[in-house]
């Protein structure tokens, strides 16, 4: 059928959910006054479509019957086109409105009052409209009703199969735009969203999903900040709201999606520990979900965080088992930075090498990766005492080939400044390239005017173990 959607402006987020469920089904349904072009006459495409159409769904609100609406104006062209409503206009009750204060034109057809879910309950409610016009420009040919009356069982069981299947869909795609809304940066909304979807009846099981993975992405994107109104909001007053998310999950969960969100749970609770609020100890959480999944991704690298700087040692044991699950690589990398840099010279050693790895690997490098390896690894070898722990983290060749393929052999920024022609020319006099190495300190030595004292006194430094040329 083609269908014509009226509804008020506030319930466009509902319209556009009926709209997929009544395509699914095949049907054709024009909706969007924002479809029709600029600059045209607003009653001319109006009225072509709903001429165009072969029944209306009319959404009934206090806005949608209120005196000077579009909807009155549609519902007006309406009753032109069809001087009687019934199997052509379907009036559908979303928010409470008296029956006698509705136009006389929708109070002559039986309005639909969903109990349920409202989509759903509409699209069997066009089914049977369907059916009725079919009836009409059928009846008295006895063959198709003796067929209709034998298929009837089924056909009802079929169409609703179809309804179920096509309210599900339509709850699934609003779930992905859901989801997308939550990794956008928006995450409590979405968060919200995904709850009203999971109360359908029957509920999409990607609704569920979609809300479990928003608070997982929502736990591991968390930052405390100040709002718009100057109030901080903290760490516990977010887990509050994302963790309980989870919890719910576990009760249905197993194997790997049980440790996703067990680990999850305990990354909340280090986050509140750093705040002083913690309810329960995250280890246990972690504990718990490498025995449900062997080398889980997310308890692996949120209990190595967590050992950083302390335990450095076994720090790496557990992020070398999440990176090798073959889950999540970029974030893992995320999280090793995180932990190491900033947090000393010996954990800045380990940077470099899981910067190496990167290499190696082929992995790409996010410029900000790249920008705190310069601020906390590399531009700590001007000091002679970060120097030797820095260069030991790499045989020679694999910390000079790893320094280049980050910043382009000196030819980006920040390594064009004198502390990268340091930082570059001391990395290649440990790989041996003494000759590049010496004619760097020299060029710097040329620039002393502009050398703070520091670089230039290990400039000089630098130039004595070199030895002449």
């Amino acid at each position: 059928m083609k269908l014509f959607l009226s509804y008020p402006s506030a319930e466009r987020n509902l319209t556009e959910r009926l709209a997929l469920a009544l395509e699914a089904e095949g049907h054709a349904v024009f909706f969007d006054r924002q479809d029709l072009e600029p600059g045209e006459a607003f009653h001319r495409p109006l009225r072509e479509a709903i001429e165009g159409a072969d029944a209306m769904i009319f959404l009934i609100t206090p806005a949608s019957v209120a005196d000077g609406s579009y909807t009155l104006a549609e519902l007006d062209i309406a009753r032109q086109r069809w001087r009687q409503p019934g199997g052509r206009v379907l009036p559908v009750m979303v928010a409470p409105v008296d029956i006698k204060a509705l136009p006389p034109y929708l109070g002559a057809v039986t309005v639909l009052q969903p109990r349920g879910d409202l989509v759903a309950e509409t699209v069997a409610a066009v089914a049977r409209l369907d059916g009725s016009g079919r009836g009409r420009r059928w009846i008295g040919v006895a063959a198709a009703a003796v067929l209709a009356l034998a298929a009837v069982g089924a056909g009802l069981l079929l169409q609703q199969r179809r309804v179920t299947d096509a309210a599900l869909a339509a709850d699934a795609a609003a779930s992905r735009q859901a989801l997308q809304l939550c990794i956008d940066g928006s995450p409590e909304a979405a968060l919200s969203a995904l709850a009203g979807l999971t109360q359908h009846v029957p509920s999409a099981p990607a609704a569920t999903t979609a809300r479990e993975d928003c608070a997982m992405h929502w736990l591991r994107d968390m930052r405390a900040y100040v709002g718009t109104s100057g109030q901080r909001r903290t760490f516990d007053e977010q887990v509050a709201v994302a963790s309980p998310v989870l919890v719910a999950g576990l009760a249905g969960a197993r194997g790997q999606r049980a440790a996703d969100l067990r680990a999850h749970v305990g990354w909340g609770e280090y986050l509140r520990s750093r705040e002083g609020s913690g309810h329960a100890d995250p280890v246990a959480y972690w504990q718990r979900a490498v025995v449900d999944d062997p080398g889980n991704v997310y308890a692996e690298a949120m209990w190595g965080h967590q050992l950083v700087p302390g335990h450095l040692a076994e720090a790496r044991a557990h992020f070398d088992r999440a990176i090798a699950s073959g889950r999540e690589r970029a974030w893992v990398r995320d999280m090793q930075f995180g932990a190491s840099l900033g947090t000393g010279d010996e954990a800045a050693a380990y940077a470099i090498t899981v910067a190496d790895a990167m290499r190696r690997d082929g992995e790409p490098v996010a410029p900000g990766q790249r920008d705190r390896l310069w601020s906390y690894a590399y531009a700590r070898l001007v000091d002679p005492d970060a120097r030797a722990a820095l260069l030991a983290a790499l045989p020679a060749a694999q910390a000079l080939a790893t320094y280049e393929w980050l910043y382009a052999g000196g030819e980006v920024e920040p390594a064009k400044t004198p502390t990268g022609v340091f930082v570059h020319a001391a990395l290649q006099a440990h790989a041996g390239q003494t000759d590049a190495a010496r004619a760097a300190f020299e060029g710097l030595m040329r620039r002393r005017s502009e050398l703070g004292w520091h670089i230039l006194d290990e400039t000089k430094r630098e130039l004595a173990a070199l030895g002449p040329g």
